[in-house]
């Protein structure tokens, strides 16, 4: 699933939006879909580049960069409307996935969208085993116990766009 398409599917047009991972996302959502855009990454370097990139683009004044580790955000609950992960959750380690989802729908007033790569395409992404794929099935599970979600398979990627119910409860349970 390419990222305009998530985007679209996500419906973030006008939106203030939490980018989890420096990449293309942030630039997109900024440039083509008129968003307010909050980038973080735990890595000082890849925001670094990002920034670059903005202020290459003219969209350094739409998009804002953090350092921060999105299992332990430092935002308020409900900060942001929408908060997406793009091929960011595998680079998380298992043992904190679970709190970094919790920690996004905390953040968020709407929704959170979390696309990440099937297990074929992930091997053949990362075939050194640096990382750890994400469980779909899991990943998917661990979202409905938060919200509505609704899934959207692909070849190389599946997505989740996860809605948060009117006066949920939060994602501290």
């Amino acid at each position: 699933m390419e990222r305009n398409e998530l985007l679209k599917l996500g419906g973030v047009s006008g939106k203030t939006v939490l980018d989890v991972g420096a990449g293309p996302l942030g630039l997109i959502a900024a440039g083509e879909f008129d968003c307010e855009v909050t980038t973080i990454d735990i890595s000082a370097s890849a925001l670094e580049s990002a920034r670059g990139q903005a202020i290459r683009a003219g969209l350094a004044d739409r998009i804002h960069f953090d350092q921060q580790d999105a299992s332990d955000l430092s935002y308020p609950d409900n900060s942001f409307d929408v908060a997406i992960s793009y091929a960011a959750l595998h680079h998380v380690p298992v043992g904190r996935r679970k709190r970094f989802l919790r920690e996004l729908f905390r953040v968020v007033r709407e929704s959170v969208i979390i696309a990440d790569f099937t297990a074929s395409e992930f091997e053949r992404v990362h075939p050194r085993g640096e990382y750890e794929a994400v469980d779909l099935q899991w990943l998917e599970d661990c979202l409905r116990g938060l919200g509505d979600t609704v899934r959207h398979r692909g070849q190389r990627m599946n997505a989740y766009i996860c809605r948060k119910a009117m006066g949920a409860r939060g994602a501290r349970q």
